[in-house]
């Protein structure tokens, strides 16, 4: 599956068996998340996903934008019919338009040291970097956590690009 590239120099309810769980206050609890569901989270939060299939595993992958930068979200930990996933990995990777230099290994370590969500990436030999943001679902959480975290991402990403605007480190 390709990689949404952008430049940053221009900057359902179907729930499987076992994925529905009642918290003490009555409240729904989710386990894992169905492409459908994923879908409805992504849409609500304003993310524009267009949905697909991982070729050889039949998880859910979506494809979404954030403002204007392109992202995937892939489904892990899944099972059942139709798949419930208890993990959603979100990423999105720049092309930064040059080689990977020493300067943006600073910075996406200032990225990591600085930010609490999110986890910055370099991709060497490739001239990009990247950020991920993981929501854990094993064990459960409510909807309305759920939709907090993925609103998050767009933060995650616009932290990040940030970054890179701001340049090097001073420290």
């Amino acid at each position: 599956m390709g990689r949404i590239r952008t430049v940053l120099t221009g900057a359902g309810v179907l729930l499987a068996a076992g994925a529905l769980v009642l918290s003490p206050a009555g409240a729904e609890t989710l386990g894992a998340v169905t492409a459908d569901q994923l879908e409805d989270a992504l849409t609500d939060a304003g993310l524009s996903p267009d949905m697909m299939a991982d070729s050889a595993t039949g998880a859910p992958v979506a494809q979404g934008k954030a403002g204007q930068f392109g992202f995937y979200v892939r489904a892990l930990s899944c099972s059942g019919s139709p798949q419930a996933c208890e993990t959603l990995v979100f990423f999105a990777n720049f092309e930064l338009g040059r080689e990977v230099s020493q300067s943006d290994y600073r910075i996406v370590n200032s990225f990591n040291d600085s930010q609490v969500f999110g986890r910055a990436y370099v991709l060497e030999g490739t001239g990009e970097v990247g950020v991920d943001y993981v929501i854990e679902l094993d064990g459960g959480v409510t909807e309305e956590h759920l939709s907090q975290n993925i609103s998050r991402w767009a933060d995650v990403i616009s932290a990040f690009v940030s970054k890179f605007q701001e340049g090097e480190p001073t420290s």
